[in-house]
């Protein structure tokens, strides 16, 4: 079927890689990344989507039907210098997904990408920083990475 003028489509933006120096994340169910694993991400172009691919490796295999939970911290807030919370085990206030991890494969990368995912918007130029939550019940090797792709609906061209 051909997608006709004026349809909705989604169009993304440049993808970026976060990637800074992630650290292993633990093993213990409900282990959180540390707040250096990954670059912020600002929102330049006031996007109200995103696609979000998570890349990780494990030394061991994962359990059937787990993954990594993502979440996103709202920076600069209130001025530019105060954050909302960032998340716990028992806040979990911006949650962008889940994304399994096949069973089975380990020390090759594994990739889940979810999207469209509606982002909150705050203010324009909102800055997020990205948190990892474990949830294989096995350690994350260091050197993982999310990416995050602006994503908007507009007009489908004839």
């Amino acid at each position: 079927m051909t997608i006709g003028e004026n349809a909705a489509v989604w169009f993304p933006g440049t993808q970026d890689d976060l990637a800074s120096s992630s650290a292993l994340v633990g093993a213990a169910l409900g282990s959180f990344s540390i707040a250096t694993d990954l670059a912020e991400w600002t929102n330049d172009d006031d996007a109200t989507h995103v696609a979000i691919t998570v890349e990780v490796t494990m030394a061991v295999t994962a359990a059937n039907n787990s993954g990594v939970n993502i979440y996103f911290q709202l920076l600069d807030v209130v001025a530019t210098s105060e954050d909302d919370s960032p998340p716990t085990g028992v806040y979990t206030k911006t949650f962008m997904g889940f994304f399994p991890i096949s069973p089975g494969l380990t020390t090759s990368i594994q990739r889940s990408t979810i999207g469209p995912i509606a982002l909150p918007f705050y203010q324009t130029s909102s800055k997020f920083a990205v948190w990892l939550e474990n949830d294989t019940d096995e350690e994350i090797d260091a050197g993982w990475t999310v990416f995050v792709t602006p994503m908007s609906l507009g007009p489908h061209a004839a």
